[in-house]
């Protein structure tokens, strides 16, 4: 091996780490944006099914009109949880 090859691949393989280490976190904060506004959407849209149902279907499913917003929150909390790293 020449001592040429030997610089290119000492400075190559840093910046090629580095490079790579700032896409996966890039890519990981793409992840959890679009996560986060799917999971928005998702509880707009179980808010609005749930305002639309009358007193007796929420009775059915246990919950009444003033605790809609409070089942929604709970359930948000549990799913984040759920989706930390390491739960199982």
């Amino acid at each position: 091996m020449t001592m040429l090859t030997s610089i290119q691949t000492s400075t190559t393989r840093p910046f090629a780490l580095r490079a790579a280490v700032r896409l996966a976190h890039l890519r990981r904060f793409i992840n959890r944006f679009f996560a986060g506004v799917i999971a928005r959407h998702e509880a707009h849209a179980v808010r609005a099914a749930l305002y639309q149902l009358d007193d007796r279907e929420l009775r059915d499913i246990g919950i009444c009109r003033g605790e809609i917003e409070s089942s929604l929150e709970d359930l948000a909390q549990t799913r984040a949880r759920l989706q930390q790293p390491g739960w199982h």
